[in-house]
């Protein structure tokens, strides 16, 4: 007798993604990093809010008004800035982990943290929706991490192949403070989230995934990119999108 075997459903979400886009005016965590050629945060928000669909997510920015209150952000009226005074990265995190908790969150909520230097490929919204709801995923990332590939540190690294409707996904070790969760996995993990991020300037991101030892995604090829071309996600013109972004 021949059995099939089942294959695991889809884990259901509880109403739209609610997007937090933490941003700031100067951060001491960027200073060294190597940028693309039509780099800015502004063009990084402008991507953000092109790119996420409005009917499936909520957008809100929180900024770190520490060094002033003149910010691209406030001429927006369309979407909430919640201002923070904290002026470093990881007090700002904790920050935005305090917002959370402030929040009457269903456990099944779908949440997206986004640091103010990414980028976005169209269609996101999607994807990352879909990685969230494969069976025993904890947390989601659509930065498909260059150094993954290419640092001899991850040279025994193995992952495990995933797929979902839109693309392939494998499992990492770590990523960085731009992440999903439902809030139910964020809640259970927020005192090793904290502990990272207390009495820093900058989160110690890398230890604290390995600390949690989570399951933890990326896909392939990647949706968006930490906007450092150096450990940009492969294989996508990341330059160009940024490009349609810029000013004239």
């Amino acid at each position: 007798m021949w059995f099939q075997k089942k294959t695991p459903q889809p884990k259901s979400l509880h109403g739209k993604l609610e997007i937090f886009s933490r941003h700031c005016f100067f951060s001491d965590a960027s200073p060294h990093k190597q940028r693309h050629k039509h780099f800015s945060r502004q063009a990084c928000a402008r991507n953000l809010l092109r790119t996420f669909d409005p009917a499936k997510a909520n957008l809100t920015f929180l900024l770190d008004i520490s060094k002033g209150k003149d910010h691209f952000l406030c001429t927006q009226n369309e979407f909430p800035v919640v201002e923070i005074n904290q002026g470093t990265e990881a007090g700002a995190f904790l920050a935005l982990l305090d917002y959370l908790e402030s929040l009457s969150l269903h456990p099944e909520t779908p949440i997206y943290l986004v640091e103010d230097d990414y980028v976005h490929r169209e269609g996101w919204t999607d994807v990352l929706l879909e990685g969230l709801q494969i069976p025993g995923i904890d947390y989601v990332t659509l930065y498909d991490h260059k150094d993954k590939y290419t640092d001899p540190m991850y040279q025994n690294l193995t992952s495990k192949l995933l797929l979902t409707q839109s693309c392939h996904w494998r499992t990492i070790p770590s990523t960085t403070q731009t992440f999903a969760a439902r809030w139910k996995t964020l809640q259970r993990d927020l005192s090793i989230h904290r502990r990272y991020s207390r009495n820093r300037k900058i989160s110690a991101d890398h230890q604290k995934f390995l600390t949690l030892g989570a399951t933890l995604i990326s896909p392939i090829p990647g949706w968006s990119t930490h906007a450092e071309p150096p450990f940009a996600s492969p294989g996508i013109d990341w330059e160009t999108l940024l490009q349609q972004e810029s000013i004239p």
